[in-house]
């Protein structure tokens, strides 16, 4: 690999660890919080809340899946193999 995409692959990989830790960020305690005020939010609101919370978690799991395999492609290739 040469040298300037090595660096660029560097820093995609810094960018996803930034991205990584920015979404587990424990904002979402605050979601458990805001769930248990009284009167926080009409039934249909809830709906919605609940919609995109499981499309949050789908989405998480995907990539959870795709992050598992990356690293068993990265670690599976052996010197000599790159281009």
């Amino acid at each position: 690999m040469e040298q300037a995409q090595l660096s660029h692959l560097e820093q995609r990989v810094h960018h996803l660890i930034t991205m990584t830790k920015a979404i587990a960020h424990d904002e979402y305690e605050e979601l458990l919080d805001i769930i248990h005020r009284p009167g926080w939010t009409t039934p249909a609101e809830a709906a919605l809340v609940t919609s995109h919370l499981e499309m949050l978690i789908r989405h998480t799991e995907v990539v959870a899946e795709a992050r598992r395999g990356l690293m068993e492609g990265a670690r599976a290739v052996k010197p000599g193999q790159g281009g």
